[in-house]
């Protein structure tokens, strides 16, 4: 199950993806390449925001501003003091509390009941002026009263209590963010991110003035603290501060929520660029996305997995045609198919990508079908997953440039009906400016697509009864089937090991 800190890191990009639907990266794409993992694999941000900013960044599949900041990128990496004194200031936001200031600035709500803010101060007031009265006239009808009033703060306060608390604690934050970011300006390097940041910022800083009343509002952390908080918790209820203050609060972004979300996309800006450079820091090597020359549909040199420890590196280059992958299970079929996709997701959000070279025609999309299963609940085999998945690729085929990403196609059916589907959906997706890699078992879709398919494969050897496997790309199909031969060496019966190599030789 998704944890809390997870579900943080996804906010700005639900909130952003409720408004920008275009260009978004599918979840199947997302879990095929193993995202959530990827994403811890590059994160190297050092505030709430910039985590937020790099996961939104990286669910979408389109090129984003990182390759246009990368000067800024390699001034980091020139001046690793520089990067660390701008981390430093970056971690004034690295709490729990900053995942929320996404939802301060894009909530339109003001009280999720509706009540108009003039009647919070009638009932702020009511308990003062009834205490008065009875001061003055000690009439028991007072005591009633105020105890009418107290009775009816007490319900409002705690009747959103779990509304206020989102929004209480991350106030300070917001103008933590504004302050923070005005230190920011200091550097030269902001002129490349944003260059009307500054405006931006001088034209919040009266907004600014004004959260700074919330700065001191922090998280009680001690048993020393209780006392403070029950006597804030008393002044919160009997003169609904913490309600009227959040209510003024959002009264005050009215007007200024697009300046404070340009400040918080150039705060995520800042933080993804220094990440980037600490992650790069970190590789064996690595290279920026390119576009292809002329002739060429795709060129990766030297390609690795990011989350294979001590994976082995690959090259290939296609020229108009599309790859067909063979080779047993574990060899490396599917970890090479995955790593082409990580290396585009990450190119196109990091413009950083796991190899020594990587070139894609311009406009790609990303699309695949790599972990297809059924699904229980709506009533749908294997196989009808793996129709309704390969009709919508066949759609996308025609809406310009894509990348297919295939691992063993229509497994839900029998051998000679999915070679038959395979081989023709696998023809007509690689068409016009699509590039397709898909990996089988089936041989003889090798020689069916061998006019539109460069053949590629993967093999293991055997030797002194042992399996090893060297995971390395080689060119053509694969020649050899070990199948038989592997499930002798893991001990199954003689006469099974026998019947299985009689059947197979006789085919």
């Amino acid at each position: 199950m998704m944890g809390t800190a997870d579900r943080e890191k996804m906010l700005y990009f639900r909130h952003r993806s409720a408004t920008d639907k275009e260009e978004l990266l599918s979840d199947k794409t997302w879990d095929d390449l193993n995202g959530e993992a990827l994403f811890v694999r590059v994160d190297r941000t050092s505030s709430a925001i910039g985590r937020q900013y790099l996961y939104s960044l990286l669910r979408y599949d389109r090129v984003s501003g990182v390759s246009r900041c990368e000067e800024v990128v390699d001034s980091f990496t020139a001046d690793k003091t520089l990067r660390e004194e701008v981390r430093q200031l970056l971690r004034k936001l690295d709490t729990s509390d900053a995942y929320r200031v996404i939802e301060l600035i894009d909530e339109k709500k003001v009280l999720p009941f509706g009540w108009p803010v003039g009647w919070l101060y009638v009932m702020q007031l009511l308990p003062i002026l009834f205490l008065g009265l009875l001061y003055v006239t000690s009439s028991p009808w007072f005591i009633g009263l105020l105890a009418v009033s107290l009775m009816g703060n007490l319900w409002l306060h705690y009747r959103n209590k779990s509304w206020l608390q989102i929004y209480f604690f991350s106030i300070p934050c917001l103008w933590r963010l504004l302050k923070q970011s005005e230190k920011l300006l200091k550097y030269p390097f902001v002129q490349v991110i944003d260059g009307k940041i500054a405006g931006t910022l001088q034209a919040l800083h009266p907004l600014q003035e004004k959260l700074s009343a919330f700065r001191f509002q922090v998280r009680l952390e001690s048993d020393a603290a209780l006392l403070a908080w029950l006597l804030a918790e008393v002044l919160n209820i009997v003169f609904l501060r913490e309600v009227i203050s959040v209510t003024k609060v959002f009264r005050l972004l009215e007007g200024r929520r697009e300046a404070l979300h340009s400040v918080f996309c150039f705060w995520g800006m800042v933080d993804v660029l220094c990440s980037v450079s600490v992650l790069r820091d970190e590789l064996p090597y690595h290279t920026r996305l390119k576009t292809c020359k002329e002739g060429e549909t795709f060129r990766a040199d030297g390609l690795y997995h990011p989350l294979v420890e001590d994976c082995m590196s690959n090259s290939l280059t296609l020229c108009g045609q599309s790859a067909l992958i063979t080779g047993s299970n574990m060899s490396g079929k599917t970890t090479f198919i995955r790593a082409v996709g990580v290396s585009v997701l990450c190119g196109k959000a990091l413009d950083t990508c796991f190899a020594e070279a990587f070139c894609l025609l311009s406009d790609t999309k990303l699309h695949s079908a790599i972990h297809v299963e059924d699904d229980l609940m709506a009533g749908r085999s294997l196989f009808l997953q793996e129709v309704q998945t390969m009709k919508e690729m066949l759609e996308q085929s025609k809406q310009g440039s894509c990348l297919f990403l295939l691992d063993e196609l229509f497994k839900g059916t029998n051998t000679t009906e999915r070679i038959a589907i395979a081989k023709a959906v696998l023809a007509a997706l690689a068409t016009q400016r699509n590039v397709v890699f898909a990996s089988t078992h089936d041989i003889e879709l090798a020689s069916l697509l061998a006019g539109q398919y460069s053949l590629y494969h993967f093999c293991e050897t055997i030797s002194d009864d042992k399996l090893s496997f060297d995971y390395l790309l080689k060119p053509g199909p694969v020649t050899e089937r070990n199948a038989i031969r592997i499930i002798e060496l893991y001990g199954y019966p003689a006469e099974v090991v026998e019947e299985a190599r009689r059947w197979a030789e006789g085919r």
